[in-house]
C-alpha cells in the first residue's frame, strides 16, 4: 500500500542519473566477471599470452578463444544463479510491500529492535522466571513491531494495559482471543456479546471448567450455576464497596445528584447490604426493603435494622433506624434515590443467577476460582435492563480474592497469574476504585488488560481524572484504529513525538535549476494520521520505550488457529440451532 495521498513527491537532488550510471556499471563487471570465470574452463584459455578478464574478453570478440559448451554453461550458470536469487528478492519484496500499510514507513523513525529488546519472546520468557510465573507462559502476547517484521512482543507478567480502539479494529480477534489463549493460568474476561466467547471457549476449555455469566440473557446461556455477592460482604467496609459498585453502574462519573440525598443514599444502601450479608438472607431482600422502607411492615421477618443490632452492629442499626423514622419526605428521598441504584435485584431473569433456587447448582467460588485455572466470561451490556452492576460486582470479587491469595503466597503474588481481559470495560465494570487499583495489581500477579473504543468512553465511566490515571498507572498503552477525539489525539501525537526529516526546494534561474536542502522537525503521527490509522496497524507506548508502530496479529496466523475455528463453528452453529441470538461477526 502506498504513502497517504497527501504526500507529495520533494525534488529530485539530481543524483538519480549517477545512481542509474552506477548499477549498470556494476552489472557490467558481473557479466565480464561470470564470462572471465566461465572461459578458466576452456583448456583454449591457457594457449592465451594472458588469462585477465580484458584478454578473455578480446580473445572472445576477435575469434582467438572458440566458447566451448562447458564454458558457456558454467557462464551461463554463474549468472542464472544471481539473477534467480535476485528475481526471488524482488517477488518477496513486493509481496511485502502488499501486505505493508501505508503508514508503515513510519516505522523507522519509531522504536528499533534494539527499544523493544525485553519485550521480545527470549527476555519475556527470562522474567517470567525471575517472577516464578513461567508455568502461565512466558508473558501476555501483545503484537508484532512493524520495525523488525516477525517480531513478536509479549507484556511481563507484572505489567497491566490499556487499549483503545475503535468498533471492528480488530481487538477481539486481535488481542482478546490470544490474551486469553495463550495463558495457562486462570482467566476473567467481559465482553457485551458473543464473540470473545465463541472464539476462545473451546481452547479454554482443555485448561480448567469454563463459567459463563450471561445475565442479561445475551448469548443464551442458561443460569447452570450461580454467585451470591452477599458473600463478598463481610463488614461495613466491603458493604460501601458493593454500594459503590452499584451506584456507579447507574450513573455517569461526575453525574450531579443531590449531595444528601446521595451521601445518605449510599450509607443506608450499604447498611441494608451489610443486614441481608449477617442475616443470611437473599440479596433480593435489599430490593424489598428499599422498596418498603417501613420497619413495621415487616411480617414474619425481622427488619434491617434489628437484624445489624443482633450481629453486634449497634452503631450502623441505630443511624438505620434513624434514616427509617424520617420525616416522610425526608425518608422517600433516601430511599428514593437508592431505587434506581438497586433495580436490577428486581428482574426475574437476573435473579436465578444471584440466588439459590434449590436445585444444587454450584456456586461460584471467587478465591477458589483463581487457585484455578479455569475461565470466566462475564457478559453484560449498556441500556435498558442493563446488568453491569452484577458484572462489576463479581469483576471486584475476584479481583479482590486474587489480592488477598496472592498476599498470602510467596513474594505477596499469585504464583500462576490471573489474566483479566477487560473489553468493553466501560460498559461491564464500572468500579470506580479500578484507577486505583491499577499499577498495584501488576506487583500482585494480577494483569488487567482493560478495553476502551474512545477515551471519552473511559472518562463517562471513572471521569477524566479515572481515566488519566488508568492511562498513566498502565505499562502498556496501545491507541488502534478508529478514534476521532481530537484532544486526545493531540495528546497522543505528542507522546510519539518528532523526527528530523530532510525537506527539498527547487528553483529554476536563467544558469539553470538549483535544489536546497535543510533538516525540519516535525511530527511522526499528527492528528490526521492518528485518525486515519489503518485496521491492523496500532501506536504503543510501554513504560521506559520509545513509542512503537505494531502490527496486530491475527487469532488465525497462531498455532491455535484451528481450535479456534472449532470452537466458533460448534457455538455458533448451536447458538443458531437453539434459536438464542443473532450471530455477528467478530471484531
Amino acid at each position: 500500500m502506498s504513502r497517504e495521498a497527501s504526500r507529495k513527491s520533494q525534488p529530485g537532488t539530481g543524483e538519480a542519473g549517477w545512481i542509474a550510471l552506477g548499477g549498470f556499471l556494476v552489472l557490467m563487471v558481473l557479466v565480464v566477471m561470470a564470462i572471465w570465470v566461465g572461459a578458466q574452463t576452456n583448456p583454449g584459455t591457457e594457449k592465451l599470452p594472458a588469462s585477465d578478464p580484458v584478454s578473455i574478453m578480446g580473445a572472445l570478440l576477435d575469434g582467438t578463444l572458440v566458447p566451448t559448451g562447458a564454458q558457456i554453461g558454467a557462464t551461463l550458470g554463474l549468472l542464472i544463479v544471481p539473477a534467480g536469487v535476485s528475481a526471488l528478492l524482488v517477488v518477496v519484496a513486493l509481496r511485502q510491500r502488499r501486505t505493508r500499510s501505508r503508514v508503515d514507513y513510519k516505522a523507522r523513525s519509531m522504536a528499533q529492535k534494539r527499544d523493544l529488546i525485553d519485550l521480545f519472546e527470549e527476555a519475556a520468557d527470562k522474567d517470567a522466571q525471575r517472577l516464578g510465573a513461567r508455568q502461565a507462559g512466558p508473558g501476555v502476547p501483545l503484537a508484532s513491531t512493524v520495525a523488525l517484521p516477525g517480531g513478536k512482543l509479549y507484556a511481563s507478567w507484572e505489567w497491566v494495559q490499556i487499549w483503545l480502539m475503535g468498533p471492528r479494529a480488530g481487538k477481539t480477534t486481535c488481542v482478546c482471543v490470544p490474551q486469553i489463549i495463550q495463558t495457562e493460568g486462570p482467566v476473567l474476561a467481559t465482553s457485551n456479546k458473543r464473540d470473545i466467547v465463541d472464539l476462545s471457549r473451546g481452547p479454554r476449555s482443555e485448561k480448567g471448567v469454563i463459567w459463563v455469566h450471561d445475565v442479561q440473557d445475551i448469548i443464551g446461556e442458561a443460569p447452570a450455576w450461580w454467585w451470591n455477592p452477599l458473600t463478598f460482604v463481610t463488614d461495613m467496609e466491603t458493604a460501601e464497596k458493593m454500594a459503590d459498585i452499584f451506584i456507579t453502574s447507574a450513573t455517569a462519573a461526575g453525574a450531579k445528584q443531590d449531595a444528601y440525598f446521595e451521601s445518605a443514599g449510599k450509607e443506608t444502601l450499604s447498611r441494608l447490604l451489610l443486614a441481608a450479608a449477617l442475616g443470611d438472607l437473599s440479596i433480593s431482600e435489599v430490593f424489598r426493603w428499599a422498596n418498603n422502607p417501613d420497619p413495621d411492615s415487616t411480617v414474619g421477618a425481622l427488619d434491617p435494622a434489628e437484624i445489624l443490632a443482633l450481629h453486634g452492629q449497634f452503631d450502623q442499626g441505630e443511624a438505620l433506624r434513624s434514616t427509617q423514622t424520617l420525616t416522610e419526605k425526608q425518608r422517600d428521598g433516601v430511599y428514593g434515590t437508592i431505587r434506581p441504584w438497586i433495580g436490577v435485584l428486581g428482574s426475574d431473569k437476573v435473579l436465578p443467577w444471584i440466588t439459590d433456587n434449590g436445585s444444587k447448582r454450584p456456586h461460584f467460588d471467587p478465591e477458589a476460582f483463581v487457585r484455578s485455572t479455569d475461565t470466566i466470561y462475564l457478559i453484560s451490556k449498556e441500556g435498558g435492563g442493563s446488568a453491569r452492576a452484577i458484572t462489576g460486582a463479581l469483576t471486584m470479587a475476584i479481583l479482590m480474592a486474587a489480592e488477598k491469595v496472592g498476599a498470602r503466597q510467596a513474594g505477596g503474588r499469585l504464583s500462576t497469574p490471573l489474566m483479566a481481559v477487560l473489553d468493553e470495560a466501560a460498559n461491564v465494570c464500572r468500579w470506580r476504585e479500578l484507577p486505583d487499583v491499577y499499577s498495584h495489581y501488576g506487583s500482585r500477579g494480577i494483569i488487567v488488560s482493560s478495553f476502551f473504543q474512545s477515551w471519552a468512553q473511559g472518562v463517562e465511566a471513572f471521569g477524566e481524572n479515572g481515566m488519566s490515571k488508568l492511562w498513566s498507572a498502565a505499562n502498556i498503552r496501545v491507541a488502534g484504529a478508529g478514534l476521532a477525539e481530537d484532544k486526545f489525539l493531540s495528546f497522543l501525537s505528542s507522546l510519539i513525538g518528532d523526527h528530523d526529516v530532510t525537506k527539498r526546494s527547487s528553483s529554476t534561474q536563467s544558469k539553470g535549476r538549483s535544489v536546497t536542502t535543510s533538516i525540519q522537525r516535525e511530527r511522526i503521527f499528527d492528528v490526521a494520521d492518528l485518525t486515519a490509522m489503518p485496521r491492523g496497524r496500532a501506536v504503543m507506548l510501554a513504560s521506559g520505550m520509545p513509542a512503537a508502530l505494531v502490527k496486530l496479529d491475527h487469532y488465525s496466523t497462531a498455532q491455535y488457529a484451528e481450535q479456534v475455528e472449532e470452537s466458533k463453528s460448534y457455538y455458533e452453529g448451536l447458538a443458531v440451532k437453539e434459536g438464542r441470538t443473532t450471530v455477528g461477526a467478530a471484531s
